[in-house]
């Protein structure tokens, strides 16, 4: 993927996001086919998202583990369409840690236990449906003469339909005159439905035996478009409500500060994380204490420490305004236990010194920092430097 363009984290993520969309889409299709109303059903929307955050899972865990980087955009493209062959080892450039690779496996499993239920909820609801509309039917004589004929017209043998109604109305002496209506509305509308499968929902509302405002709602499937939209608004809404309330200068530059300190980020992406918090810094003293703060980690790259040392010195003019003491941050960042980083923050400070013309120690000035250096020796030393003015 070295190839690739570096885009920021962010928009890698969407794109991954975009594609799950899509491919969990393509997975509900391939596993319920067109089953009416299985939009309306929790089990699939659970099944539906379960499928669309594997890549996304699958794109973070790529990165932690190095296989690629969260950066790339032919790598999200690449996750996003073909996660189920990279989980499966079946792209050889790029390997799912075993760990992960093992996950698939039981959630097929799952998936196809849920597809299965869903499934077989479809089944009951539907046979609900059709004894509720035939009960329509039978309260209604126009109805039923509708229902009559429309299935003899389009029953491929209108003889063989009609001796079974001719049977069932011999029968009126022991069913009696609600039984009669009942068998021979079932009749035909079951033989309506196997006549024409995909057309007697239609036909059903061209004759007048179901509301228009039936069909639109179950034929053309507008309950499960509406429940497609609603949730759609939801998930939107609860983007744009998550990004108002997070997009703030604090929490953004701490996104930057993290993109900055990732060790396995790339160059282009830790120059850009850089470049971002220049400007935040003119703006929050939040990335001021949270850099300095990182100069503690242990084994913290050197790369990184002068990153962030070349960072604060370069916006060490805007550190007023936001309140942000810089020196002082950088006097306790001398407690890091890494000897060669407090090297650095030792020259820097020193620099700053001697920008404000202060009057540093000249057993201060000179100290060199050793890895042998103590605990309480190291607060001495923080002690001296805040005492310089």
């Amino acid at each position: 993927m070295n190839v690739s363009p570096d885009l920021e984290a962010v928009f890698c993520y969407a794109i991954v996001f975009a594609l799950g969309l899509v491919a969990a889409q393509g997975q509900i299709s391939g596993r319920l086919g067109k089953l009416p109303g299985q939009w309306i059903m929790v089990s699939t929307w659970l099944l539906f998202f379960a499928y669309t955050f594997v890549p996304v899972v699958l794109f973070w865990f790529l990165d932690r583990t190095n296989a690629l980087h969260d950066t790339s955009l032919f790598g999200a493209v690449l996750v996003g369409f073909g996660y189920q062959q990279i989980l499966s080892g079946g792209v050889g450039s790029i390997r799912a840690p075993g760990e992960v690779s093992k996950f698939w496996e039981p959630f097929a499993v799952w998936a196809d236990r849920i597809a299965a239920r869903i499934r077989d909820r479809i089944i009951v609801n539907s046979s609900q449906f059709d004894e509720k509309l035939v009960h329509s039917i039978r309260s209604d004589a126009k109805k039923f003469d509708s229902l009559k004929s429309v299935a003899m017209v389009h029953s491929p043998d209108p003889k063989t339909l009609q001796q079974p109604l001719v049977y069932v109305e011999s029968n009126r002496p022991a069913l009696g005159d609600v039984g009669v209506l009942a068998k021979q509305s079932t009749l035909l509308y079951n033989n309506l439905k196997q006549s024409t499968p995909l057309a007697f929902e239609y036909l059903l509302y061209k004759n007048d035996v179901v509301s228009r405002m039936w069909y639109e709602w179950y034929a053309q499937e507008w309950r499960s478009k509406t429940a497609a939209i609603a949730v759609a608004v939801l998930v939107l809404g609860g983007i744009a409500a998550g990004t108002h309330r997070l997009a703030t200068p604090e929490n953004i530059a701490s996104y930057y500060v993290w993109r900055l300190r990732k060790d396995n980020g790339t160059d282009y992406d830790h120059f850009r994380a850089r470049e971002k918090l220049l400007g935040f810094l003119g703006s929050t003293q939040t990335p001021y204490r949270q850099l300095t703060r990182l100069l503690t980690v242990p084994n913290l790259p050197a790369k990184t420490a002068d990153s962030i040392l070349s960072l604060l010195l370069q916006s060490r003019q805007l550190a007023p305004a936001q309140s942000a003491g810089l020196q002082a941050l950088l006097i306790e960042s001398l407690h890091t236990e890494n000897s060669d980083i407090r090297t650095r923050i030792q020259k820097v400070l020193l620099y700053l010194a001697a920008e404000k013309n202060c009057q540093v120690p000249k057993n201060l000035a000179d100290w060199q920092p050793d890895p042998k250096d103590t605990a309480t020796s190291i607060d001495q030393i923080v002690l001296q430097w805040r005492q310089v003015k």
